[in-house]
């Protein structure tokens, strides 16, 4: 598989924008049999129709979403447009979108999903179809039962755990490995958007698929930092709404740090300090979850993501420097990972970070992308974008992965 990357700062004018995207890429690549394009750009763009002006400029899909900030291997930026386009002959790529999510939405996942399965979508079904000329011959290794990835680009402000992604996903692939993010904007709620074809979805989700010859490679790394030893069980919580840690609730747990819990946008106000939660029983990563809602009258509390019964949590401070440290250890130990594949030639990075971890930088936000700029090897492209959610397996085992969804982690995929 090869791969290019375009830059663009231009946010008013679609055209210009396309134009500029398009040329780049062209100068840059040469399109084999199939290709798709992902589209990664800040909120105040309008990317579906930017996308739709790539498609006829470019001929293949373009799949995408909104973020509060792009990365590229010339480091982060704000106020940009990054395109990355993926083209093989031995590589397979299919798109599909999702119903508008209502109380169905496990099924309305799968449903995606399959609708994006080589065979399903060469049938013609609504909703997805095969990205690029698609007329290329797939190796042996394509599997119509198993992607060797899917890119997940997911909405935000749905009414349920974040989890329910990767969850739904993993079961109807077979393990198959995800990376993707939580559209987001400036954290006004109201500019964050998935597209794909041209057309933006609120409430929707767009899933790209991978099948053939990919060797993907994973590495994530969040901060544990602790504020206070005031480590406590989670005991009484159903899915991402949480009762009570210990035995107190978890409004007065969040008091007794000496937070004030009356705040506007809990979100926004505890991006600094996301609840840590170990599983004694799981050798994995301990999970990040930051705090979606507070609701004072019951003392419960609402996360992005779901948190699991008995897990040990904590509050933590994150600072600058623990978000420096995680982003070098994770581009570090992506190509540790890499190097276990002699035989396989990579050709580009994906990046998904937390929005929380950018407006923690403040004034140093080019920081991460400055680090990956300086790790990342000769002859490999990046590109990457700040999310509200993260993605990406914590396990990645004989072709089985274990996909979770965090909060203020960093994550990255080798293609």
């Amino acid at each position: 598989m090869r791969s290019a990357t375009a830059l663009s700062f231009e946010l008013d004018d679609v055209k210009l924008a396309a134009s500029e995207l398009a040329a780049s890429i062209k100068e840059k690549l040469s399109l084999e049999p199939n290709a798709v394009g992902i589209l990664l750009c800040d909120a105040d763009a309008d990317g579906a129709a930017v996308s739709a002006e790539l498609e006829r400029l470019l001929g293949i899909d373009i799949a995408g979403m909104a973020t509060l900030a792009t990365l590229d291997a010339t480091g982060h930026h704000e106020g940009a447009l990054v395109l990355l386009v993926l083209t093989a002959s031995d590589v397979r790529f299919t798109t599909a979108v999702s119903e508008p999510f209502s109380q169905d939405y496990s099924e309305q996942i799968v449903a995606a999903y399959r609708s994006l399965i080589p065979g399903r979508v060469a049938g013609g079904e609504p909703g997805s179809r095969p990205a690029g000329e698609g007329s290329g011959e797939v190796s042996d290794e394509a599997s119509e039962e198993s992607p060797a990835l899917l890119l997940a680009f997911c909405p935000s402000g749905v009414p349920f755990s974040g989890d329910s992604f990767p969850d739904a996903l993993a079961e109807v692939s077979g393990g198959a490995p995800i990376i993707g993010g939580v559209t987001s904007d400036d954290y006004d709620y109201e500019r964050a958007r998935v597209f794909l074809h041209g057309t933006e979805y609120k409430q929707s989700l767009v899933l790209v698929g991978l099948w053939g010859r990919v060797r993907p490679a994973f590495s994530i790394r969040h901060v544990t930092s602790e504020f206070a030893e005031r480590i406590r069980r989670v005991s009484e919580v159903e899915g991402n709404i949480v009762s009570r840690v210990g035995d107190e609730s978890f409004v007065d747990y969040l008091r007794g740090f000496g937070l004030d819990v009356e705040v506007e946008d809990p979100t926004l106000s505890f991006v600094s300090f996301p609840m840590q939660l170990t599983r004694e029983e799981v050798d994995e990563t301990p999970l990040l979850r930051h705090i979606a809602a507070l609701d004072l009258a019951t003392g419960t509390g609402t996360f992005l993501g779901d948190v699991p019964e008995n897990s040990l949590a904590n509050i933590c401070l994150i600072n600058r420097d623990d978000l420096k440290v995680s982003a070098r250890e994770s581009m570090e130990g992506l190509l540790e990972t890499m190097q276990q594949s002699p035989d396989y030639e990579y050709s580009t990075v994906l990046c998904i970070s937390c929005c929380g971890r950018a407006i923690i930088m403040g004034t140093e936000s080019d920081a991460e992308g400055t680090i990956l700029e300086e790790l990342l090897p000769d002859g490999l492209t990046l590109a990457g974008a700040y999310c509200l959610g993260e993605i990406c397996p914590t396990r990645y085992v004989d072709g089985r992965a274990t996909n979770r969804f965090h909060n203020c982690s960093f994550t990255l995929c080798a293609l």
